[in-house]
C-alpha cells in the first residue's frame, strides 16, 4: 500500500510529453493510465485501466496516475484528492490540448473561457452565454458536444472558429473559419474548439430600468420598484431552474436571466402577443437561457424541468392547481393585485415554511408642464413569498 501518489499530465502525446513526466514514468511500478496512452508506458510497467483508480489502495510500490493533457485542466486531481485526503499527492504538469491549440491560433488563453463538453453534461444557453460574453471561449469535446454540435449552435452569432483534431498525433488537423463551414462536418471526438468573438457582448447593468424594455398596447409590466422587491424574494442562484408564469412583457424573466445568465428560465404566457414581446426583450439583453412558452401553465406543468424557484404574476384561474402540484423543495413568489388572489394564495403559503407578505406603493414622478412635477401613485401591490419544503399533515399542499 503506497501513501503517495503521482498525477502527471501526458501532454497531446509522445511529441509533447516533458522529459519530467518520462523520468516519472521509467521510476513508477504501477501506472493507472487511459488505453490510448499505453504507447507512452515504457515495456514492463504494470499498467491498470484509469477508471479503476480507485483500486490504487490495493496496489504497492510508486504509484503514477497518467492523465491527458495538464492535471490541472478537467483531470482526476480533484477527484483524487477528495477521495484520498490522506495520501501525499504529486502533480506534474504536461501541456494541454488547450495551450496548443491557443499556440495554432496565435492566442493567449489568460482571459479565455474554458467550458468542456467531454463526458460532462453542457447547456446549449451555457456554451452560447458564455461565447457571446468573452472575446475568447474554448470547449473540450466528446462524440456528442462536438465540433459540429458546437458550430451548429454558433450559427446565431458572428463568430470564427478555430479547431484542433487528435493534437500532438499523426492525424493531427487544424480547421480554421466560420461556424457555417463545419457544421456538417464530423470530427474524431479528441476535438477542441476555440472560439473568437472579437465583439462581445457586455451587459450595461444587472437592474434594469422600465425604459429598457419593449413595450406594447396594454401588455402588463411590473413596475419596477415592485420588481426589485420580487427580484430580493426570489432569491435566485446561478444555478436556479425558474419559471415565471403569467410572464407578460417579460419583466421579470428577462431581469432574472440578465442577473443569472446560466441560470434555466422558463417564461410561461397565454397571450400570444406578450409572448411573443418576452421573446423580443430578451432577444434585446442576448439572453439565451430564457425558454417562452405560450401556453396555460397547467398545460406544460409536466413538461418544464422541475423548478426550483416560481413566480406567478398572473394564472387567469389556475392559482390553487398550480401551487398544489409544484413540488419541494421549491421558493414561490406570487405579486397580487386583487384581494381575491391575495386571499387564495395565502390560505395555501402561509402554511409553507419562511412565509412572508408585504405590500408596495410605489409613488413617481409625472410632468404635468415643463414647470410642473407631481407624485402619481400605482396600484399597490401585495408580494407573498415561501418555500414548499415539507407536507404537513393538514395541508396536503
Amino acid at each position: 500500500m503506497t501513501n503517495e501518489i503521482v498525477i502527471a499530465g501526458a501532454g497531446t502525446g509522445e511529441m509533447t510529453l516533458t522529459q519530467e513526466v518520462k523520468n516519472a514514468l521509467d521510476d513508477a511500478d504501477v501506472v493507472f493510465a487511459d488505453r490510448r496512452l499505453a504507447e507512452l508506458i515504457p515495456v514492463g510497467k504494470k499498467i491498470v485501466d484509469i477508471k479503476n483508480f480507485a483500486d490504487l489502495e490495493n496496489e504497492s510500490g510508486k504509484i503514477l496516475l497518467l492523465v491527458s493533457g495538464d492535471a490541472g485542466c478537467f483531470s482526476l486531481l480533484t477527484v483524487v484528492k477528495r477521495k484520498f485526503p490522506g495520501k501525499k499527492i504529486t502533480v506534474i504538469p504536461g501541456i494541454s490540448s488547450l495551450q496548443v491549440i491557443c499556440a495554432k491560433a496565435k492566442e493567449t488563453w489568460q482571459d479565455a473561457k474554458i467550458l468542456s463538453g467531454h463526458g460532462r453534461a453542457l447547456k446549449e444557453s451555457t456554451f452560447l452565454t458564455t461565447v457571446e460574453r468573452n472575446r475568447l471561449t474554448i470547449l473540450f469535446c466528446d462524440s456528442k458536444i462536438s465540433p459540429s454540435w458546437a458550430c451548429e449552435k454558433l450559427l446565431c452569432l458572428d463568430v470564427e472558429v478555430v479547431i484542433g483534431s487528435c493534437l500532438g498525433g499523426e492525424n493531427e488537423r487544424i480547421f480554421q473559419g466560420s461556424p457555417r463551414d463545419f457544421a456538417d462536418t464530423e470530427f474524431p471526438s479528441l476535438s477542441i474548439v476555440l472560439v473568437r468573438n472579437e465583439n462581445p457582448y457586455v451587459p450595461e447593468r444587472l437592474h434594469l430600468r422600465d425604459k429598457d424594455f419593449h413595450r406594447e398596447g396594454n401588455i402588463v409590466m411590473t413596475n419596477e420598484s415592485v420588481r426589485a422587491v420580487i427580484m430580493s424574494r426570489l432569491g435566485l442562484r446561478a444555478d436556479s431552474v425558474f419559471w415565471d408564469i403569467g410572464s407578460g412583457s417579460g419583466s421579470i424573466s428577462v431581469s432574472a436571466g440578465n442577473e443569472f445568465p446560466f441560470a434555466d428560465v422558463h417564461a410561461v404566457e397565454m397571450n400570444p402577443t406578450a409572448a411573443e414581446l418576452t421573446a423580443r426583450n430578451a432577444m434585446k439583453f442576448h439572453l439565451h437561457n430564457v425558454t417562452i412558452h405560450n401556453a396555460r401553465a397547467l398545460e406544460v406543468f409536466d413538461t418544464l424541468p422541475v423548478p426550483t424557484h416560481v413566480f406567478i404574476g398572473g394564472t387567469d384561474g389556475e392559482l390553487s392547481g398550480i401551487l398544489q402540484r409544484l413540488k419541494p423543495p421549491v421558493r414561490v413568489v406570487i405579486a397580487c393585485v386583487t384581494i381575491e388572489t391575495f386571499t387564495e394564495a395565502y390560505e395555501i403559503m402561509k402554511r409553507w415554511e419562511k412565509f412572508e407578505a408585504v405590500q408596495i406603493s410605489a409613488v413617481s414622478t409625472k410632468n404635468l408642464t415643463p414647470s410642473l412635477t407631481m407624485m402619481k401613485a400605482n396600484n399597490p401591490v401585495m408580494i407573498l413569498s415561501a418555500e414548499k419544503s415539507t407536507f404537513p399533515a393538514n395541508n396536503p399542499t
